[in-house]
């Protein structure tokens, strides 16, 4: 065995600063990805995979809350930043319609991100799916989310049996997939402070499985104009590495970017 041949991993999170933080994401990886409600989540991991098809990495996403044309309508949405009032309403300028329409046409037309939204969510369909975005080249994939996926005879042992037949699947085909997963709701008494891994649903049972786990967290206090772009990144475990606990990114139009950075990513 040559050492050199396990140094180079061909993905990345999409901003050096985390790559360097964490390390980039591996084969053989099931990290989960989790946070409360609107926390970026989604946004967070297809920004993730557009960064990947930069590096010739074709990405499957498999998206179990929005059916394709959600999705792709709510980016463009965001890349043009129009609300979902004002999309309704049809309160947006020709600009703005023009640069959902140019989004869109993007979306439709890119061959490396395999993004399917399948109809039957119970775990041999989600295999399934797996097994055939690995036969079309997918090597990085996104499940966004576990608590959509279905498993037989619901129980206390359902995240765990999830996480091993995804765990199974990495190891047997040298994958990396990126799991989302909600943070359990606070009481009404506490702000959505960062969740912390007791926060996790489930974690006793999901975090024997997973490889990485990483929080996203922003303020989401609608009154807070301050630092509202501010993105914290936790990383709370590494099976390979000491967690290298909290990195600050920003956001914007449905792309990230660092401090480091001299113009915004768009």
């Amino acid at each position: 065995m040559k050492i050199t041949e396990y140094c180079k991993t061909p993905f990345t999170w999409g901003i050096s600063k985390l790559n360097e933080k964490f390390g980039k994401p591996d084969i053989k990886e099931l990290i989960v990805l989790f946070g409360y409600m609107s926390a970026g989540k989604t946004e967070f991991a297809y920004f993730v995979a557009r960064q990947n098809i930069k590096l010739d990495n074709k990405v499957g996403f498999i998206s179990l809350e929005l059916d394709e044309d959600s999705m792709k309508l709510r980016i463009a949405r965001k890349k043009a930043n129009v609300s979902k009032i004002q999309f309704q309403d049809k309160r947006y300028t020709d600009v703005q319609e023009r640069m959902m329409q140019e989004s869109l046409d993007i979306l439709e037309s890119q061959e490396w991100l395999l993004l399917i939204c399948p109809e039957n969510k119970d775990i041999e369909s989600i295999m399934t799916s797996l097994r055939e975005l690995y036969d079309e080249w997918c090597r990085f994939f996104i499940i966004d989310n576990l608590d959509k996926i279905w498993w037989p005879n619901e129980d206390n042992e359902r995240y765990k049996l999830i996480t091993w037949a995804l765990q199974d699947f990495k190891n047997e085909n040298n994958i990396c997939i990126l799991l989302l997963h909600h943070a359990k709701k606070p009481m009404k008494s506490q702000e959505y402070l960062p969740a912390g891994m007791s926060w996790l649903r489930w974690s006793q049972k999901i975090l024997d499985n997973a490889t990485q786990v990483i929080e996203i967290w922003r303020d989401l206090d609608p009154d807070k104009e301050e630092n509202k772009d501010e993105v914290m990144i936790y990383q709370y475990k590494d099976t390979f590495e000491w967690a290298n606990g909290v990195d600050t990114i920003y956001f914007h139009k449905w792309d990230y970017y660092d401090e480091s950075q001299q113009e915004k990513p768009f």
